[in-house]
């Protein structure tokens, strides 16, 4: 019986290596299938690094206040009535073991002092030195929703040679997500919290949306690079103690532009985003894939019957899958929390990860189960726990009724 020591517990590490030492034991033609189904999983988690994002807009359009809303934390420090923003810098954002990047700058055509201090005379001076070594993967254009017809034709000037520049630089063109900030500002004043049913505000909504993006598809360059304008509002009051005052709390379509973003993203920078910003759709996308990767996996099995003395194997790929989806989900690269999932969903493995337990036990999940499981039952068990994984950590569907759905109910 293999088994994991409790302080191992938490290292990703040890987990591939049982796996890699449960799959030499088998003929190679075998392992070479299973390795090539799991060979995207594996290296699913080394090859993620930070998201890169770089905010850009005139002075008070509220790129500090969005990145608090965007996070759901208080990141950055807000002017609220001198230029806060300095010299454009690369912010690393982290909670937990979730990181991101971002590029908050100068507000374009701010000649002003800002209170932070920035060496650069121009805010596109300032944002071409920050991008010299670390190229951004999106660019999200900020305007006022009040502001969007202001002036605005300088500002894009100025953008449009900023992107120009950093193509140069590092020979990508940007994707832009135009952000109408501040949306619950337009009148009706009385109307803060949105969505709102007030035909009034939502035609000066959508009117500031169809001003910034006729702006954008009038200029060959950025029309290319559009990815969509989206209206929104970012403002939340937060407490002394870092907590949000619910009655202050206004926020709108952030979500929806979370999802935007992660679209936008290269591969890389998508899983560390959906991370962090909790992009349910996209964690679910992937878990899924997860899911048939490893189900394929297990389906080679179907050459040959596998007694129960060979499905550490399959309990390992399984477990794997599980550690991969919590992951994805927003919570630590842990062991621990899918040998704590396993034991809450009934399957007992006790304070030591025993791979022969948990195969023990998997296969009781499925009806008829004896002494002999088939290739196409491991598959379909892999589909089960894999499933229970995505309501449990993405869902966040109570246990109780993932039990109950499963039968392992007491």
């Amino acid at each position: 019986m293999l088994g994991i020591d409790e302080p191992d517990l938490n290292s990703y590490a040890a987990l591939l290596k049982i796996l890699l030492q449960q799959l030499s034991r088998l003929p190679a033609p075998l392992r070479a299938k299973i390795e090539a189904e799991l060979k995207e999983m594996l290296h699913l988690i080394e090859d993620i690094r930070p998201p890169r994002f770089m905010l850009i807009g005139k002075r008070g359009t509220g790129k500090s206040t969005l990145i608090n809303a965007l996070f759901d934390a208080q990141v950055r420090e807000i002017g609220a009535v001198v230029a806060q923003t300095g010299e454009a810098q690369w912010v690393e954002y982290q909670r937990d073991d979730k990181k991101i990047e971002i590029l908050d700058t100068r507000g374009l055509q701010d000649a002003g002092q800002t209170v932070e201090e920035d060496s650069a005379s121009t805010p596109k001076e300032s944002i071409l030195q920050a991008v010299k070594d670390r190229c951004p993967d999106a660019v999200l254009f900020l305007c006022e929703a009040k502001g969007v017809d202001k002036a605005i034709e300088e500002d894009l000037n100025v953008f449009e040679e900023i992107l120009k520049e950093i193509e140069k630089i590092h020979y990508r063109k940007l994707p832009i997500v135009g952000v109408v900030t501040q949306c619950d500002q337009l009148d009706p004043p009385d109307i803060l919290k949105l969505p709102t049913d007030d035909e009034e505000k939502n035609n000066n909504i959508n009117q500031a949306v169809r001003v910034l993006e006729e702006r954008f598809l009038s200029r060959p360059y950025l029309r290319g690079l559009l990815a969509r304008v989206i209206p929104t509002a970012a403002f939340v009051r937060y407490r002394q103690d870092g907590t949000q005052d619910p009655n202050r709390d206004y926020r709108w379509n952030i979500d929806l532009l979370a999802d935007l973003l992660v679209e936008e993203l290269p591969k890389e920078a998508k899983i560390a985003f959906a991370r962090l910003a909790r992009v349910r759709k996209f964690q679910k996308e992937i878990a899924s894939t997860i899911i048939n990767w490893c189900s394929a996996a297990c389906a080679v099995f179907g050459a040959q019957p596998i007694p129960i003395a060979e499905l550490p194997v399959i309990s390992s790929i399984q477990l794997a899958m599980i550690v991969t989806i919590s992951y994805i989900s927003g919570r630590e690269l842990s062991l621990t929390s899918a040998r704590d999932f396993l034991a809450t969903l009934g399957v007992g493995v006790g304070t030591k990860l025993a791979l022969q337990a948990i195969a023990q036990s998997l296969i009781k999940l499925l009806p008829g189960y004896g002494s002999i499981i088939s290739g196409t039952a491991a598959a379909t068990s892999a589909k089960v726990v894999g499933d229970a994984a995505i309501a449990f950590f993405i869902d966040q569907t109570p246990i109780e009724a993932i039990k109950k759905q499963l039968g392992t109910s007491n």
